[in-house]
């Protein structure tokens, strides 16, 4: 056996590993490589989670836009710690991130929310996102009853509709690897920049 075969190479800047490892997902995840999971926790200290899209990052961190009236984001007023985390099977790699989130500039909110699709603006509009529906059909009405309002018109975005960064403190990459000696590094954010350690699977 090769100690040293196929392990995860050390980067000055996690946010490089994890461009490395996301650009190899693209090439080979069958759907959404985008897709993460998110974790919150309520004012009730209960936990929950929630699949979302990652539609931006950087070297400051990661972005998504969601209805701000959501479980999801009610749970961040009273606690802005939150957990990240990306699957790829088809690759046998994972990522778990935790940081802050906070929310971005209207500005860069329009300006992605002008991007969507048509039907997806008019969608934001139409979902009163996590209350009750009684019917199915209530929201296709209202969906129609948004899209003749708009007709020929540009569609807004919703204020209650935002983009929010999470901002990461801690990075954990895993490998899959034979006999369940799977590989995985670890990165924690320091006043210096970045500390990093091998972690035992």
């Amino acid at each position: 056996m090769n100690n040293n075969e196929n392990l995860i190479t050390f980067c000055k800047n996690p946010i490089d590993l994890f461009d490395e490892w996301y650009e190899l997902a693209k090439k080979n995840e069958l759907s959404d490589p985008n897709a993460m999971n998110f974790s919150s926790v309520s004012k009730n200290k209960k936990p929950s989670s929630r699949i979302v899209l990652l539609k931006s990052y950087n070297k400051k961190g990661f972005i998504f836009f969601t209805n701000s009236n959501s479980k999801k984001i009610s749970s961040i007023l009273v606690n802005n710690f939150v957990a990240l985390n990306f699957y790829w099977k088809s690759v046998k790699r994972q990522i778990r991130i935790e940081g802050k989130i906070y929310k971005i500039s209207k500005k860069e909110s329009d300006k992605y929310f002008n991007s969507r699709p048509r039907q997806s603006k008019i969608g934001a509009w139409a979902s009163e996102q996590s209350k009750k529906l009684t019917d199915r059909s209530e929201l296709l009405k209202k969906y129609e009853k948004i899209n003749k309002l708009y007709k020929n018109k540009k569609v807004p975005r919703p204020n209650y509709w935002n983009g929010y960064i999470v901002k990461p403190n801690l990075f954990e990459f895993w490998q899959d690897m034979p006999f369940r000696l799977h590989d995985r590094l670890e990165y924690k954010k320091n006043k210096k920049g970045w500390s990093s350690s091998r972690l035992y699977p």
